[in-house]
């Protein structure tokens, strides 16, 4: 009776603790049967880092667990422990010794059970695994093992269904219909009107995508007389088709059909034009299947006529990142799907304005031009709206032309295009750096000569106030133009070899706190704090350690941090366990700030532990330590003086 009234007492307490709320009460009570209950008096060590793992873990009733690692002077504390957190225990590698030492700072009381147990419960409940993947014990990021494998399916929820293929591609074949280009427009409809069909695709003779019919197509160009019923086909179709090659999901269809502006998306053997049609999917087809689609901003962006319409567009992509955000979507994709909004948000702005503009008297200038973001914007890594931090890129005047009116024009311009996200929610930037500004609104040469002139004399320029200019991406307009800027920026750093260490060693400035307990922050001078400083004590020292490698390794293309990663894993192998590591702490970061953010309404700068969920926790305090392994490794690799 003494036994089982302590295993229930045990499996209570179990119960309020993650990952043990997601067991059954059956098998907290067999899991609490299994152990023991054990007490520690301050300064006893549990376990010591080398030391063969045994056969219990412990959880943590009552008092405090510091864990240290070993230096090469002594041992350094990595972590704090408190009542219902784990120890001993790894998911990954559950074989493998203990990677730290624990050591009792307050009299403490331990619940010890069996590892095998536990492990063979929780493999059954998904909210166990997702937990303990996040939970993974304290670990050097370059000795990164397997996560321990997932024996359960992951629950269908508001946004898995963007990882899944197997559905959407069997539909894109079983609606699939096609015809020849000459063939008469009254009898592709009479085929199409039986199966209820979205679209028909116009093949070649070799069933390659020439075009696409829809619906819309026939409603307003047959049925308005414009065209008659006996014209061949491809008098109506569209071109060129938005094509993707098979296997693809549910979430790159719409990420397709979002960045083109188009309802359809045909799937060929090639995912190009040159390849035999295989299957088409529409939006409605996703509708069906998965229902939460943000294809509709597309068609209506296009048809807002006023700016407070483009608010409450721009307002709607907010509410349905919550919804992503909440259902753990990828979050490469939900920084497509925002930056994809916000283009779309830029565009409609632009045309607004130059309708405004020419009704004033004004004339657009015959030049190439570019709506240029930097900062979060340009890496495509804006989830929760911030201030505006934007540009214009004109190509040089031709000789003898007036450059009053083209100023004029483009000044005008960018404070149009400024006061319209003011109404979306977008702050104006409080340093003025905005295209508004003459100083952000000039031509390819002057811009050119500014970030020559900032790599040359980083000291005099205080670089470390320019960098975000470093992350530019063109929205709307002539791409070549920012094409041929960080061309021209990336021999300048080829020539300036001082200029990459000098920017790694400003990226050492944001050091993370060693750990989050109870609903506290333990920074790394031994002070505790109230709060986590997201932007500092995660996002900054990610991104600018990213841009650091970037730079230094020329790669031209990458601005979104991950992709800077990755490219750099391929230039760098021997790191690339350190930067894979990297990219799972800026989605796990990220991911956190925005929903944080978009609950509060802010911008989720500081947020309290008692806000985070008990997995946002252990991510929170596995991105301090993947940040400092980051720079100390960047340390090195620079040759820089020690943090």
């Amino acid at each position: 009776m003494k036994t089982s009234s302590i295993s229930l007492r045990v499996a209570d307490f179990l119960r309020q603790h993650p990952p043990f709320d997601a067991l059954t009460e059956t098998e907290r009570v067999e899991l609490a049967a299994g152990g023991r209950v054990k007490f520690h008096e301050a300064d006893e060590i549990v376990f010591t880092s080398g030391e063969e793992r045994g056969r219990f873990f412990w959880v943590i009733q009552r008092g405090t667990i510091n864990l240290y690692r070993p230096t090469e002077s002594g041992e350094e504390l990595i972590d704090v422990r408190v009542e219902g957190d784990l120890l001993g225990v790894d998911w990954a590698e559950p074989e493998i010794a203990y990677r730290a030492t624990a050591r009792v700072a307050q009299e403490s009381i331990l619940y010890a059970l069996p590892a095998d147990r536990m492990f063979e419960f929780c493999r059954r409940h998904t909210a166990a695994v997702a937990f303990l993947q996040a939970y993974f014990t304290v670990r050097d990021p370059a000795e990164r093992g397997p996560l321990a494998p997932t024996l359960v399916e992951l629950e269908a929820d508001a946004a898995n269904w963007l990882t899944h293929a197997t559905e959407v591609n069997r539909r894109a074949a079983n609606r699939l219909l096609t015809a020849a280009p000459d063939e008469p427009i009254q009898v592709v409809a009479a085929r199409m009107a039986p199966g209820m069909q979205e679209a028909m695709v116009v093949v070649d003779a070799d069933r390659r995508p020439i075009g696409i019919v829809t619906e819309t197509d026939l409603t307003a160009r047959v049925a308005t007389g414009i065209v008659p019923v006996t014209a061949p086909i491809a008098e109506i179709m569209n071109t060129p088709v938005v094509t993707l090659p098979r296997g693809r999901n549910a979430g790159d269809f719409l990420m397709a059909m979002l960045r083109h502006r188009r309802r359809h998306v045909v799937v060929t053997e090639t995912g190009g034009m040159d390849g035999r049609v295989l299957g088409i999917v529409g939006e409605k087809t996703v509708q069906v299947l998965h229902g939460n689609m943000p294809v509709f901003l597309a068609r209506e962006f296009r048809l807002a006529s006023d700016v407070a319409e483009l608010q409450r567009l721009r307002d709607r992509a907010d509410d349905l990142l919550l919804r992503y955000v909440e259902g753990e979507a990828p979050i490469d994709w939900m920084t497509n799907f925002i930056a994809q909004t916000d283009r779309m948000l830029a565009e409609e702005a632009t045309r607004l304005a130059r309708e405004k503009l020419m009704a004033q008297g004004l004339v657009e200038p015959e030049l190439p031009w570019a709506w240029v973001a930097f900062h979060a914007e340009g890496r495509k890594e804006r989830l929760l709206r911030s201030s505006q931090r934007t540009g214009i890129i004109h190509a040089d005047l031709p000789a003898g032309l007036d450059p009053g009116p083209v100023q004029r024009w483009f000044g005008a311009l960018a404070n149009e295009l400024g006061s319209v996200f003011s109404v979306c929610r977008f702050p104006l930037d409080h340093l003025g750096r905005m295209a508004s500004n003459p100083q952000w609104c000039r031509s390819e040469t002057a811009w050119a000569e500014s970030f020559r002139q900032w790599i040359r004399h980083p000291v005099a320029s205080n670089i470390i106030t320019l960098t975000p200019f470093f992350d530019l991406r063109a929205i709307t307009g002539d791409r070549s133009l920012v094409a041929n800027l960080r061309a021209a920026m990336l021999a300048d750093i080829d020539a300036n070899p001082e200029f990459v260490p000098l920017l790694a060693t400003d990226a050492m400035a944001n050091l993370p706190p060693v750990t989050v307990f109870r609903d506290s922050v333990l920074d790394q001078s031994g002070g505790v704090v109230d709060a986590i400083n997201t932007k500092s004590n995660a996002l900054t020292p990610l991104v600018d350690i990213a841009r650091v490698y970037a730079l230094g390794l020329g790669l031209e293309d990458a601005t979104y941090t991950p992709d800077r990663y990755r490219q750099a894993a391929e230039s760098l192998p021997e790191h690339a366990g350190m930067f894979e590591t990297a990219i799972e702490a800026f989605d796990h970061a990220l991911r956190l700030q925005t929903r944080v953010g978009l609950s509060r309404g802010d911008d989720a700068r500081f947020v309290r532990p008692d806000e985070l969920t008990r997995t946002e926790v252990q991510r929170m305090k596995a991105i301090f330590r993947a940040v400092a392994h980051l720079l100390d490794e960047t340390v090195k690799h620079f040759g820089l003086r020690g943090r």
